[in-house]
């Protein structure tokens, strides 16, 4: 049976549509359900996976701690010269505001500590027994002394670095405490690598917390041992949890929770009454939390269903190992409401909308299919036309419907195709591939910066005496602890050019004291150096005497080099500056000089002296340069003392009577100097300046520079 066109339409798509909407709504709803449901899963699982990554982003980080100060030369572990140990320890605690306490213990009893009070969000951490506003705490336990007692001195320092006295809270007491009866200590000891301890309840804190430690490697009597606060999993778990109703708990491998959105839930008393605890995942105040615990224990990274309080919940039990150091798990919990509640009313709405829009549809669908009649049935007569190749013959018509016109526009092409088809047959290939790429340029920025060069001093001959492979061990141990003292200071490595090393300060960072953390980083390099030397001496090595160069200058910093090889540098004169005045350390016989612009930068907590003015090969305009002798308060890690501080005053006043042609004066006070100082190579040497200018005085509009010919 054959059907007018226009009721075949009508007919048709009424039909079609009611099918479709009937079918879309019901697939819909399954569809939207499930999805939901596996979208459930899926923030559950990345809720899951978040607490997972913190876990092992925190334990990393004080394995990372242990590791880098183990790994410092055993010169600078003496309890009894403290300073610069707790110096560095302090570093660790700067960079790694979740850790409470960094220490080391001897095995002489003695203890070496470093507190961090101020917490990861800033506020003041509260610790019995510590004055206020201490950020800083420091702890020095010696060994029993002959009359049975173990001496503990404590210091206090608030974020400025600045000690606090205090009447309430004495700096000195006897102490009870023996690193070497702690577990962290005798872990690591018995197992010669990095431990971690179970968690516990820092008693100072009222906080979870665990500790990790190992042997130092170039002292391995000793332990260094970090105190890592759990405090920020409560956050951490209150940030992650997913949906309104939704929890995230953190199980440690001994079944204690140690990270809860509310902290108080997971502390307790023990029996005695006098020792905090941590709650098992069976006793907590939360039928979430001990459902998933209970249900999925033996389910690592599957999901269950259950019911608590009135809710359908969906939770996912997962374990979070760091390396293998911890097996604690994530219980993360959500409310299937919480993401289907909205699903029902969608659901009712978009039928209501659908029928409408059916009815209307309809509607105008049959009022259209009888002005769509005509049109198509002269398209059929062409199509028949067409396919009798009668193409001579067919005449076009004008429609009121755009898609009439299209169709028979593209009858039209099809004719005309056809006809030269009828004459040859044409072949017609375009072929298009398009492939974008976006990779690095060549390029840079133009920014301040401290440059700094050092050089072995007499690294040929050092080489000549030694194999390749002796060479490369020395060197390369030479150069991780160079490198340990800049980059604590926030220096980038550059590069390594043979013996010789290549840094920057203020990129790619910005870094507002540049200056001051390059004056630090290279007085910790040369002190860490020169322990290196006396280890180097103890195994019958050659030392590696280190000449430091600094500069500060505008430099373009970016990428330099091909396309397929790149290295991200700094270019300009000034870095050829930075590298001469390097050199001049040999011609001076000192081992840290610094340009005029790194003076001016500096704080006024360093101390320098002038050495000179120098007009160096390939430059014309003269240049005072100074050496850096250390820091000027009596607290700094690099103190230089009163002595050294006497020295450069006494000095700088012969200075300035030498620029002003005063040189007698300036010899009376410079042959002090070297009575005093006979090994200062800068004093000798500006005394014998004066010296020879006593005898032949300079020429009118000398202006006290002295011109080197050699680079």
């Amino acid at each position: 049976m054959k059907l007018p066109l226009r009721i075949t339409i009508t007919t048709a798509f009424t039909v079609f549509t009611a099918l479709s909407v009937a079918t879309i709504a019901a697939v819909n709803f399954v569809g939207n359900r499930d999805a939901i449901l596996e979208m459930a899963k899926s923030d559950i699982s990345k809720s899951a996976t978040g607490a997972e990554q913190e876990i092992n982003r925190l334990i990393t980080r004080a394995f990372a701690a242990t590791g880098t100060i183990s790994s410092l030369p055993a010169g600078i572990f003496d309890w009894r010269r403290p300073d610069a140990l707790l110096s560095t320890l302090t570093v660790s605690l700067r960079t790694s505001p979740e850790i409470y306490g960094v220490f080391v213990g001897f095995p002489d009893g003695a203890f070496v500590q470093a507190i961090n009070l101020v917490a990861t969000d800033g506020t003041q951490r509260d610790v019995p027994g510590m004055p206020g506003g201490t950020a800083t705490a420091w702890r020095v336990i010696g060994p029993t002394d002959a009359g049975g007692i173990r001496p503990e001195k404590w210091r206090y320092f608030n974020k400025k670095h600045e000690e606090i006295t205090s009447q309430e809270h004495p700096v000195e007491k006897p102490s009870t405490y023996d690193p070497r009866t702690r577990s962290w200590f005798i872990d690591a000891q018995r197992e010669k690598k990095a431990v971690l301890s179970d968690a516990y309840v820092f008693s100072s804190l009222r906080q979870p917390g665990v500790t990790a430690a190992q042997p130092l490697q170039h002292f391995s009597q000793a332990t260094v041992g970090v105190d890592l606060s759990l405090r920020d999993l409560a956050d951490l778990t209150v940030r992650l949890k997913p949906g309104d109703n939704g929890i995230v708990a953190i199980i440690d491998d001994a079944g204690n929770v140690v990270g809860y959105p509310d902290p108080s839930k997971i502390l307790s008393i023990d029996e005695t009454g006098t020792r905090i605890k941590l709650v098992p995942a069976s006793a907590i105040d939360d039928d979430r939390v001990r459902n998933v615990a209970a249900s999925t224990a033996s389910a690592d990274g599957e999901y269950s269903s259950f019911k608590a309080g009135g809710y359908d919940y969906i939770g996912h039990y997962s374990s979070a190992a760091a390396s293998g150091a911890v097996n604690w798990r994530v219980v993360s919990v959500g409310a299937i409401g919480d993401f289907t509640r909205n699903l029902m009313s969608t659901l009712y709405q978009s039928l209501l909308v659908a029928g409408i829009i059916l009815v209307v549809s309809v509607c105008g669908v049959a009022a259209m299919a009888g002005w769509i009649t005509g049109p198509v049935v002269r398209i059929r007569e062409m199509a028949d036309q067409i396919t009798k190749l009668n193409l001579s013959g067919i005449k076009t018509f004008d429609s009121p419907f755009e898609e009439i016109k299209r169709l028979q526009s593209s009858m039209n092409h099809m004719r005309a195709a056809l006809d030269t088809f009828l004459r040859f047959v044409p072949r017609d290939v375009v072929r298009e591939l398009i492939k974008s790429e976006r990779a690095a340029t060549v390029g840079g920025t133009r920014r301040e910066v401290t440059l700094l060069f050092t050089d072995v001093e007499n690294f040929t001959v050092l080489s000549e005496k030694m194999t390749p492979e002796q060479i490369m061990t020395q060197a390369s141990e030479y150069f991780e602890v160079m490198s340990l003292g800049i980059q604590a200071n926030r220096g980038t490595i550059d590069k390594f050019i043979g013996d010789a090393i290549m840094a920057f300060w203020n990129a790619p960072t910005d870094d507002p004291l540049h200056v001051d953390n390059a004056c630090r980083g290279v007085l910790a390099a040369y002190h860490i150096s020169k322990d290196l030397n006396d280890e180097f001496v103890s195994k019958g090595m050659a030392p590696m005497r280190t000449r430091f160069g600094l500069h500060t200058c505008d430099v373009l910093v970016g990428n330099v080099g091909a396309r397929d090889r790149m290295q991200y540098t700094c270019l300009g004169s000034g870095v050829n500056l930075a590298a001469r005045i390097e050199g001049l350390n040999k011609f001076y016989g000192t081992q840290v000089l610094a340009s005029d612009t790194v003076r001016r930068g500096a704080s006024a907590d360093f101390l320098f002296r002038r050495v000179d003015i120098v007009e160096a090969k390939g430059t014309s305009i003269p240049m005072t340069i100074y050496e850096l002798m250390g820091e000027r308060g009596a607290d700094a890690a690099f103190y230089v003392g009163d002595d050294m501080m006497k020295l450069a005053s006494k000095y700088e006043q012969a200075f300035d009577f030498y620029l002003h042609r005063d040189f007698a004066d300036a010899l009376w006070l410079l042959d002090q100097l070297a009575e005093t100082y006979p090994d200062d190579a800068v004093v000798a040497q500006l005394r014998e300046k004066c010296r020879e200018f006593d005898k032949n005085p300079p020429p009118p509009g000398w202006n006290g520079a002295t011109v080197l010919d050699k680079k």
